[in-house]
């Protein structure tokens, strides 16, 4: 019988903590280990139910969990000590907030007796993160922890989705809390908004009045799962379907009504009918600029723009828009399918399959099967030849990106991801090893550019630790192909900080005990690709590209 006097009730606030993300179904945890977020990882440690992916660098950590949470649909958590841990994270923190990615970081901070008095690596961090979360909090006792950990999620599945922020000190994780065992349901709504039925007869009576209409298909019918009843409103009404480029996944390349994708590195099929659309209905879509180059105009001024979404504060943030209609993509999908019932499905205005046979003929007009140095568009056409219609592919920024973006075609939803209009260097290799952790039977392919893969090369070594077999193509052209495309195109040609040397990619692979391969000769790549896929290993792929090959900077009709 333990007689010790006055011993604590309850669980620590770090139990707590970590029992409730087991109930919000987390079952990765990324992050490195600091001072101030040990007590989190302690329980961790003895959480089998959790795995703990030690990466080499925060930034890494939070781009692994953002892809993580894109590829499985769900949030996603990471973690970092105070100060320099915090700060670490904000580039891939702020992506997951411009692509509406439910993030969540847990951190530490300084404890209470040490803040301002000068400590090591003490930051009033809740003022810097706020900016770039919905929601940035800092838990002052540990009877709050279970509270704010169900807001953090609340938060971050509200839509628009977002990251959101916890932290806490040692101090107050290891004091002890009532267990409150409350099921997510109990706190966060389940059931999607509605659209209202007098929305959906407005906005079908202008789509029956249409000469010329064009659905734009977003991310939204993705995350809801209902690209199949997407498909059945196409079919039933005949209207051809263009998707944003940032979610060429959103829409299947093989439905006979489908154009591609919109924006700076669309699909000419999409780009050069979008501007004929006298009524575009945007279907969970949250516009961007480079997805309807809004400055270059993408759509006609004269155009009446339904915006359809599930987050109403979107709504006519790039475009001024006709009618603007909020609920899931659901009941939006179902509402238009339902009225259009009542006509027959018209013929196409556009011809979409001479749209889509002239974009292919452009495509590969501009092949260079057999030209070294290495064309960029041959390294695209390569990695979506390679890489089979359930695979993931994942591009960084940059010229690399821009040309895959160009070639590719999706067949399956969640099979690409970029770092939306964010647009930071270097995220691809990470954001791929978390989405090949949350779709393992997937094979994953990412993309960047040299600078993008030296970004966050350490990674490199967590793949292999953790065994993470992940093919990075790296499109080699011993400089910034982005930078010099701008300064050809608006100063004059005058190159100027855009060169430097690498080292040979695929024998650094092997270093790090990776499979590695360079190629210079164009007929070597989809082999080398093919390779690396089978290898089941961690692979990086070294491709000299010729530098004067260059995405186009802007869209010209």
């Amino acid at each position: 019988m333990d007689t010790t006097p006055n011993k604590p009730a309850g669980i620590t606030g770090s139990r707590a903590l970590v029992d409730a993300l087991l109930r919000e179904g987390i079952d990765h945890v990324f992050g490195i280990p600091g001072t101030q977020n040990l007590a989190f990882l302690d329980v961790l440690r003895d959480t089998p139910q959790i795995r703990f992916i030690l990466t080499r660098h925060e930034q890494g950590a939070a781009f692994m969990a953002l892809g993580f949470a894109r590829a499985r649909n769900a949030p996603a958590v990471v973690t970092a000590t105070e100060g320099p841990g915090v700060t670490n994270l904000v580039t891939a923190i702020a992506a997951a907030n411009k692509g509406n990615v439910p993030l969540i970081s847990i951190c530490g901070v300084q404890e209470s007796d040490m803040r301002e008095r000068d400590a090591t690596q003490d930051l009033d961090q809740i003022p810097f993160m706020k900016p770039i979360t919905k929601w940035a909090y800092s838990i002052p006792y540990p009877e709050r922890i279970q509270e704010m950990v169900r807001k953090a999620f609340r938060v971050a599945m509200t839509e628009p989705q977002g990251p959101t922020h916890l932290e806490a000190p040692n101090e107050v994780m290891l004091q002890q809390v009532k267990p409150e065992p409350i099921a997510p349901a109990a706190y966060r709504a389940t059931v999607p908004a509605v659209c209202d039925p007098d929305q959906l007869d407005a906005a079908w009576a202008l789509i029956s009045k249409a000469e010329r209409p064009m659905f734009v298909v977003g991310r939204g019918v993705m995350k809801e799962k209902v690209i199949g009843e997407m498909e059945k409103l196409a079919t039933a009404t005949g209207i051809p379907v263009a998707v944003l480029q940032y979610s060429p996944d959103g829409f299947p390349s093989t439905h006979p009504l489908t154009l591609g994708p919109l924006g700076r590195n669309g699909f000419s099929s999409a780009n050069k009918n979008a501007p004929k659309a006298d009524v575009i209905i945007a279907v969970g879509s949250h516009f961007d600029v480079f997805s309807t180059m809004y400055k270059y105009g993408v759509f006609s001024k004269d155009a009446k723009i339904i915006h359809h979404t599930s987050a109403p504060g979107q709504i006519g943030i790039v475009f001024p828009v006709e009618m603007g209609v909020a609920g899931s993509s659901a009941s939006f999908i179902k509402g238009l399918l339902e009225r259009s019932g009542k006509s027959a499905a018209r013929k196409p205005w556009v011809d979409v399959a001479k749209a889509r046979a002239d974009y292919e003929a452009e495509l590969n007009g501009v092949l260079r099967s057999e030209t070294a140095p290495i064309q960029s568009q041959w390294v695209a056409h390569c990695i979506r030849k390679v890489l089979p219609k359930n695979g993931v592919c994942v591009v960084d920024a940059g010229n690399g990106g821009k040309h895959v973006r160009s070639y590719f075609k999706s067949y399956e939803p969640f099979t690409f991801m970029c770092i939306d209009d964010w647009a930071s260097v270097g995220g691809s290799f990470p954001i791929a090893l978390g989405a090949k952790l949350a779709c393992p039977e997937r094979p994953v392919i990412s993309a960047s550019g040299d600078m993008g893969i030296m970004c966050n090369i350490g990674e490199l070594e967590t793949a292999v630790r953790e065994n993470i077999p992940v093919v990075h193509v790296i499109f080699n052209d011993e400089g910034l192909g982005n930078e010099r495309a701008f300064q050809n195109e608006h100063f004059g040609g005058r190159f100027f900080a855009v060169d430097y040397k690498n080292p040979n990619f695929g024998d650094l692979a092997k270093v790090f005990g990776a499979y590695g391969e360079r190629v210079t000769e164009p007929g070597e790549l989809e082999g080398a690709i093919t390779r690396a896929l089978a290898s089941g290993k961690p692979a990086l792929i070294d491709v000299m590209i010729d530098q004067n090959t260059l995405a186009p900077v802007v869209f010209k009709q």
